[in-house]
């Protein structure tokens, strides 16, 4: 699902002396984000970001006092934006292979929208930029609950259910994708998220239910 860009946000608007702070902020927001996908960390500069959201780049230090508190925040709008939509796709469903079917269209959407390849880009970065770290365990973290809370539902009607540590296959999970989208960037193989689901499906299939 594509970021929406409103012309709120578009670079012609006023971004000096007497803007809207909360339209700067979303501007400068808006434009890491399409910084950090289309040109990758390296790329996301303070001047390449202010460029593109049409402002000053002393309004970046001005609203988030740097430029990787500008990056974490990028990533956590479009998260944000991103566990409301999964939330209500995948709220409540108890049937395994519904819940992999959905997964594999959501998936799909958070390519399309760079969301992954943002959060890839910026788990990347940390080696060069540790102080990214604690704004993307921020970030990332109700993912992992959102997802063990998933694996719980989808697999209470199995015997061995209760004895599932969820937590920690949502974090093989989430490693697993992160992992998925790393290599992708290496070979360009786009359907490897596809065959893991097709697997999961198989798996599904074969386990006895109670």
């Amino acid at each position: 699902m594509p970021t929406s860009r409103t012309d709120e946000t578009a670079p012609n608007r006023k971004r000096g002396r007497g803007a809207d702070p909360a339209r700067t902020r979303q501007a400068l927001t808006d434009a890491a984000f399409d910084t950090l996908r289309a040109e990758g960390f390296r790329g996301a500069t303070a001047r390449a970001i202010a460029a593109r959201a049409g402002c000053n780049q002393a309004a970046i230090y001005y609203h988030f006092q740097g430029i990787q508190p500008l990056l974490i925040a990028s990533l956590q709008a479009s998260s944000a934006r991103r566990l409301v939509h999964y939330r209500r796709l995948l709220g409540g469903v108890t049937d395994p292979a519904t819940a992999l079917a959905r997964l594999d269209e959501l998936h799909a959407e958070d390519v399309a929208s760079g969301h992954l390849t943002v959060l890839a880009e910026l788990v990347g970065g940390i080696t060069a930029e540790p102080d990214l770290r604690p704004g993307l365990t921020e970030a990332v973290g109700p993912w992992l609950e959102f997802v063990a809370d998933t694996i719980r539902n989808a697999t209470d009607s199995f015997p061995w259910a209760a004895s599932l540590p969820a937590g920690d296959v949502a974090d093989m999970i989430f490693s697993l994708i992160l992992g998925m989208e790393l290599q992708t960037k290496l070979d360009g193989d786009a359907d490897r998220f596809s065959r893991l689901m097709n697997m999961g499906r198989l798996v599904v299939a074969v386990l006895p239910a109670r």
